[in-house]
């Protein structure tokens, strides 16, 4: 797992609803351990299926899988994608 700086990728927030993207890394190694758990790991592809407003959850839906994945804000700002879309 490479660490990248923020200013140089995006992370998940930064996505709109129905864009793609691969997970290429994480602003450190202090990321929870249930973003693991949940399958987010490098060179996952997923879709932004739903944003809600106010600083809300993101729903997204990984590739390959039949179900939808629920990351607070916080918890998408540290995860750093390159978008397909």
């Amino acid at each position: 797992m490479t660490m990248r700086a923020i200013s140089q990728n995006k992370s998940i927030s930064h996505l709109k609803k129905g864009e793609v993207a691969t997970i290429t890394g994480y602003v450190s190694n202090e990321v929870p351990l249930k973003v693991y758990e949940m399958g987010l790991l490098p060179g996952v592809v997923f879709t932004v299926k739903q944003q809600l407003p106010f600083n809300g959850p993101i729903c997204i839906g990984i590739e390959g899988n039949p179900n939808f994945v629920a990351l607070r804000k916080t918890e998408a700002d540290l995860i750093l994608i390159e978008s397909l879309s």
